[in-house]
């Protein structure tokens, strides 16, 4: 019944530092409430397999810059979690992309044994395709799209009060 964010960061080192982040690790600001920083407290540090799939080599010096962090246990974390919440969670929450579960193993997953009603199932004969998905995002066009999330944000938050 702990309903909040898992991992409740406030800035995101590169896109958005923290100003006052003061402690430098290999000379990367270090702040305890960065998003990989808090990301990190619950799954660990990634190992050398979990940043396999990075290419860039600023980027992997980054991630070896965090102090090691052993996995939160999740049985612990959440006691009144079946086995099944507890295992669906641990796979959902992998560091590397590859060694997620996918979409169609989650759904297939025993947690949702309960819940699934395969009558009422149907695949879409449609595929669908988001534009998004083939633009290459650098950091200015991800900063401009955060903006214009924000800004919308922003202007509905506005027209709600």
């Amino acid at each position: 019944m702990d309903r909040k964010p898992l991992f409740p960061g406030k800035s995101c080192f590169p896109l958005s530092p923290d100003r006052h982040a003061r402690i430098q690790a290999n000379g990367f600001p270090v702040a305890k409430d960065d998003q990989l920083a808090v990301i990190f407290e619950m799954l660990g540090t990634p190992s050398d397999d979990d940043i396999s799939f990075v290419t860039d080599q600023k980027a992997i010096g980054y991630l070896k810059s965090f102090v090691p962090i052993e996995r939160i246990d999740f049985q612990k974390k959440y006691p009144g979690a079946s086995p099944e919440a507890v295992d669906l969670i641990n796979k959902m929450l992998q560091f590397n992309p590859y060694f997620r579960i996918t979409i169609e193993e989650a759904l297939m997953h025993p947690f949702f044994t309960k819940v699934k009603k395969p009558h009422k199932e149907m695949v879409s004969e449609v595929k669908i395709s988001l534009d998004f998905e083939t633009e290459h995002l650098d950091r200015d066009k991800l900063r401009e799209l955060f903006c214009v999330i924000i800004a919308d944000y922003k202007e509905r938050r506005t027209k709600k009060q």
